[in-house]
């Protein structure tokens, strides 16, 4: 009888907690609508942080390290539970999606950040961060950005941290929504369209969702293993494989040596330069759409190659590499360092063969631009993307052609076989526009602080496209203002901007 009565009281507790927070949410019903979904991906990332876990207990032998995963993971596992609690499931509109999307690749990002800085308490900075640094790592790994806070202490660091700086980019370049969509969601409905559209994506592999998510997946994986094999069959030790193909098909850049990959051929290793070329197609394929790679693999090789997008990335390679290389010098070495430069930078990888803070202003330049241009949409770049900057450059052409012509004159957009409106080039045209003036916004503040124009506008452009190549001027020792600035800018140019300012506005809003 005891029981029955204290079974009532719980539920009646429960019952009236639940009603208290939404009538407080009420106003602001929007932040009651994500938490709920907010707690499962607390929960996701508690399962997340048991892998390194793991790895630190039967691998480095160490509890202590072992407990700076296991803390971090038992915190997000309570605090995803108390939301799921609290709050109901309810539905989503397009609104609510972004906002979430928004909120989650924060939150993440602060609870990837814990490993780091609890490593601090206990083993100090040689394998431990401050705070600030922490969440900078954390957001650079989940953004697939790639500039790092521990610099040349990298190859110190265990293995735990080291494969969780890389599953972090593994996870974060297909994204953690399309993640939860593949392992969580069993059927497709409205709130796995919008969740899907809110970080970026709207082409579908097949008509459902959820099974588009699921085949994504299982491309990038199989991708992965095969990257794996390659590099390992070419001498690389199985862990640095592992990792680097991680990293290299997320187009993440993390490294698990201090000088990224050209550290091979620092340390003489007979096939460095194999390895080099043997990653330049699978970063390549880290930055075509998912879309592509499934005709691909359905064997429509005519139709992969006719993409617009394919052919602009081969085009843009060609020249840029062409250009540096007529710029430096007509040497063998100079083209196996452009070639895969060109192709780090456009596909936003971030490997480094060569030290680019040592180019001069030109090449700077030329690897900047290619940052802003960015790989091609439903990939795992970031940045503009190559077929905004095509309808851009078509759009110039579209122009003129309006100018010469009588106005009686009907003349469409047509690029890669779609029309485009003037409403839609707008839209094209306004997201470059915010595009450029963010990362003016971010250079201008390292100007301000006594850097050079080229290299503040390369370091943000490496921030803001989710590159993660640096001219050196990311580091642990660099002011905090630049990491907040670095920060948000991998933020914004993982969600494509528009998430982050409707994130930022909600709380001043009421629905």
């Amino acid at each position: 009888m005891s029981k029955t009565i204290l079974s009532f009281n719980l539920k009646d507790i429960n019952v009236g907690f639940k009603e208290t927070v939404k009538k407080y949410f009420r106003e602001y019903s929007l932040w009651y609508t994500v938490s709920y979904y907010f707690g499962i991906i607390c929960i996701l990332m508690s399962v997340l942080l048991l892998i390194p876990a793991s790895i630190a207990y039967f691998w480095d032998n160490s509890v202590n390290l072992a407990i700076c995963f296991i803390w971090p993971s038992i915190f997000s596992f309570s605090m995803g539970l108390i939301l799921l609690l609290t709050f109901e499931k309810t539905d989503l509109d397009l609104t609510s999606a972004v906002t979430l999307a928004a909120l989650i690749w924060i939150g993440i990002s602060i609870i990837g950040a814990l490993p780091f800085w609890i490593a601090r308490g206990f083993f100090g900075p040689a394998w431990g961060l401050t705070l600030l640094s922490s969440v900078f790592e954390s957001m650079s790994g989940f953004t697939a950005t790639g500039l790092t806070m521990y610099g040349d202490r990298v190859e110190g660091l265990p293995y735990s941290i080291l494969f969780w700086r890389s599953l972090t980019q593994w996870v974060g370049g297909v994204g953690v929504i399309v993640l939860f969509l593949s392992v969580l969601v069993s059927r497709t409905g409205t709130i796995a369209h919008r969740l899907y559209m809110a970080e970026g994506r709207d082409h579908r592999l097949v008509p459902s969702v959820v099974r588009t998510t699921r085949r994504i997946w299982a491309i990038y994986f199989g991708l992965t293993m095969l990257c794996v094999l390659v590099l390992y069959l070419l001498g690389m030790p199985m862990f640095d494989s592992i990792n680097h193909s991680m990293t290299g098909l997320a187009t993440g850049g993390f490294s698990v040596r201090n000088n990224s990959i050209m550290s091979y051929a620092m340390d003489g290793h007979p096939n460095a330069v194999f390895m080099e070329l043997a990653l330049i197609p699978f970063m390549i394929a880290g930055g075509i759409s998912f879309v592509m790679h499934y005709e691909l693999f359905k064997g429509n090789v005519r139709k992969f190659f006719s993409n617009l997008e394919v052919r602009a990335m081969l085009i843009i390679l060609f020249i840029s590499g062409l250009l540096l290389v007529i710029h430096q010098g007509f040497f063998a070495e100079n083209a196996r360092f452009a070639s895969f430069q060109v192709t780090t930078a456009l596909t936003g990888t971030g490997f480094n063969t060569a030290d680019v803070g040592a180019w001069d202003d030109f090449s700077k330049f030329i690897t900047t631009t290619l940052m802003v241009f960015g790989g091609g949409y439903g990939s795992t770049s970031s940045a503009l993307k190559l077929f905004r900057v095509v309808v851009i450059f078509w759009s110039l052409s579209w122009l003129v052609k309006r100018m010469l012509l009588p106005e009686s004159a009907r003349i469409q957009l047509e690029v890669g076989g779609n029309i485009y409106h003037k409403e839609d080039i707008m839209r094209v045209a306004l997201y470059g526009l915010l595009y450029i003036i963010i990362l003016i916004a971010g250079a201008l503040v390292f100007m301000a602080n006594g850097e050079t124009t080229i290299d503040s506008l390369f370091e943000v452009a490496s921030a803001l496209g989710n590159v993660g190549l640096s001219v050196g001027i990311t580091s642990s020792s660099m002011p905090w203002w630049e990491k907040v600035v670095l920060i948000i800018e991998m933020w914004a140019g993982r969600l494509e901007i528009f998430p982050v300012l409707v994130l930022l506005t909600s709380p001043f809003r009421r629905y």
